[in-house]
């Protein structure tokens, strides 16, 4: 008889798994916040703070934090989580496009001193900034919900509540990237990538208020919850 049952091993896993993206994305964010805050760790660079902040971040840790998400459309489709796979991959797919082609391609959009890149530099900070406060708290969320049976009152009410800030802060910045790759970046790759980019940034427009009203919906059914 095995020692551990299949939903223990579900447990264990989907803990461990929100506990191990939490822990990431909260170094991700502290380390941007710190870094606004305080500068970068050495006197190498004299680019603005968002071009220095893509090396020094480093970059490969967002786009390895970002992209392990892509495990909860298995976890939808496997029936191991209540969400919809298909509203899953929409969510984490729009920010993969943006970390893989665009912040990984087209990097001179954050970088350099040059008063041109404003734009990219904020695009930037707005998506990782965004990006890091609401999974901070929704993993957070699913760890007391899986530790407690109940998340802590105060995440639960982040959960419901800060994305009404943070999801167009993220959107508006991801979309403004997209833009700003197929408006000053893209003259240098060949036409499919730049329909690519193109159909990328098309998806915006009914994918945000699509993912913005299924949240909504979610956190009625919340509040419904509560009463």
């Amino acid at each position: 008889m095995a020692l551990i049952n299949a939903t223990t091993k579900k447990w264990i896993y989907l803990i461990t798994y929100n506990a191990v993206s939490f822990l990431l994305w909260t170094l991700v964010t502290l380390r941007t916040v710190s870094f606004l805050a305080l500068g970068p760790d050495t006197d190498e660079y004299d680019e603005p703070a968002a071009g220095t902040l893509y090396r020094q971040l480093p970059f490969p840790l967002l786009a390895f934090t970002q992209t392990l998400a892509f495990l909860e459309v298995a976890h939808a489709a496997l029936g191991l989580v209540g969400a919809s796979a298909a509203t899953t991959a929409l969510q984490i797919g729009g920010k993969n496009l943006v970390v893989w082609t665009v912040m990984a391609r087209f990097p001179d959009l954050f970088l350099g001193a040059d008063d041109d890149k404003a734009g990219g530099q904020a695009g930037f900070l707005g998506c990782v900034l965004a990006w890091g406060g609401s999974e901070m708290i929704r993993y957070a969320f699913f760890v007391g919900q899986l530790l407690r049976g109940e998340p802590f009152g105060w995440i639960k009410w982040l959960r419901y509540n800060a994305f009404l800030v943070l999801y167009p802060a993220g959107l508006v910045s991801e979309a403004w990237l997209v833009y700003l790759a197929l408006a000053q970046g893209a003259a240098d790759v060949g036409p499919v990538y730049r329909g690519y980019l193109f159909l990328g940034l098309l998806t915006y427009l009914p994918a945000g208020p699509y993912l913005f009203t299924h949240m909504l919906k979610q956190r009625r059914r919340a509040v419904q919850r509560r009463r």
